[in-house]
């Protein structure tokens, strides 16, 4: 067969392309259309399944928002600061004592506490709240199961905006500090949740204390009961399960899944996701 190159054309426009060219050639691009077509299909069909798990511990693991909603009323009475217990629920719920506390002290007060102070508020809740963990707090029904049983299929971990004695007090008392990898505390964040600092953190820590070097975000499931926890999740890339403790399932629109309790949770369910 003769050759035909462009520069042939150029010099001689009669040269004529034998029609079966034109169809080899409108065959081969239209094969390599669909080719690329069915790869581009395949990869958007690729589901992500889960492979590590971060907990969020209040509300979650232990039963005790109702605790720290108190404590917080009564460190901030002595200061004339009379919590609205309706708005913590809906604006404070999840976030660490730095940012509960200063944000109710803002309400009540209208200006910003100092940081000396605030620092003295946060020892002295916590204080109060060893006091009421040493008396025990109930965990909620199902958790330790579930975390038992997770914890010898997934790397995890906590990511929480609670005190880091408070975290591990409870895991030890439960028998649950083995199951985890590491804790991500108050201590080690500068911003609570909703921010996702906490668990840009926890993704870093699975990706070397896990050894999942190549993981994907949206293949860290996360379990929380706030919606500020779950926006924080989200805000990381994370996929999120969300427990109806303390919120509607109606408010958790950001969720990827809600449940009842976290007793309903169960490991299959887990097992079984397939995330975009």
């Amino acid at each position: 067969m003769q050759s035909i190159h462009a520069s042939d054309l150029k010099k001689n426009a009669s040269i004529v392309i034998p029609p079966s060219i034109y169809d080899s050639l409108g065959s081969f691009l239209l094969a390599l259309s669909c080719g690329m077509g069915s790869l581009v299909e395949s990869r958007a069909m690729v589901k992500k399944k889960i492979k590590a798990v971060l907990f969020d511990f209040n509300g979650v693991i232990i039963d005790d928002e109702g605790v720290h909603l108190d404590l917080f009323v009564e460190v901030l009475a002595p200061h004339g600061i009379v919590v609205d217990r309706d708005l913590y629920w809906k604006e404070f719920l999840g976030m660490d004592d730095r940012g509960a506390l200063s944000g109710l002290w803002g309400k009540g007060k209208g200006t910003v506490p100092d940081e000396s102070l605030l620092d003295a508020l946060i020892r002295q809740k916590a204080v109060l709240y060893m006091k009421r963990l040493e008396k025990g707090l109930p965990l909620y029904h199902g958790a330790a199961s579930l975390i038992r049983d997770l914890s010898s299929r997934y790397p995890m971990g906590v990511v929480s905006g609670a005190l880091r004695p408070e975290i591990e007090g409870t895991l030890s008392r439960a028998g649950l500090s083995d199951c985890f990898l590491f804790i991500v505390s108050a201590e080690d964040t500068v911003s609570g949740k909703p921010d996702p600092e906490g668990y840009l953190k926890g993704l870093a820590l699975l990706r070397t204390s896990g050894n999942l070097f190549s993981v994907s975000p949206e293949e860290i499931l996360v379990i929380e009961d706030s919606v500020q926890g779950v926006e924080a999740a989200k805000s990381a890339g994370l996929t999120a399960f969300a427990v109806c403790h303390t919120y509607s399932p109606e408010s958790f629109d950001k969720a990827d899944r809600v449940f009842r309790t976290i007793g309903d949770v169960s490991t299959p369910d887990i097992d079984s996701f397939e995330g975009q």
